[in-house]
């Protein structure tokens, strides 16, 4: 986890060879206008936009997620500032992270 969100946590729910999740994220720090979080699918190095979000004044959010692939085929995820509607690829601070 990046300084910028210590204290930040998340918890995504799936089934096995499902395309669909829950993102569940707590005291991430609310960003200005213009910005938002943007989650990374992680496989073989490749990173694949699984959405953007924004989150409450307490840092909380809950948001779907949909992948191309089932969640079992990635090894990570990753959380990253990226301008309003996201990136092609990550461009801002990772402030989350972890292994699937």
């Amino acid at each position: 986890m990046a300084e910028a969100a210590t204290g930040a946590r998340g918890l995504l729910l799936f089934r096995s060879e499902e395309n669909q999740a829950t993102l569940v994220v707590e005291d991430l720090p609310p960003l200005e206008s213009g910005r938002q979080y943007q989650l990374w699918l992680i496989r073989e190095g490749q990173r694949t936009s699984g959405g953007v979000f924004s989150v409450t004044e307490r840092g909380y959010a809950c948001q779907l997620i949909l992948s191309p692939l089932p969640f079992t085929d990635y090894q990570a995820l990753g959380i990253t500032v990226e301008p309003a509607g996201g990136s092609p690829g990550p461009t801002g601070q990772r402030v989350l992270g972890g292994s699937l």
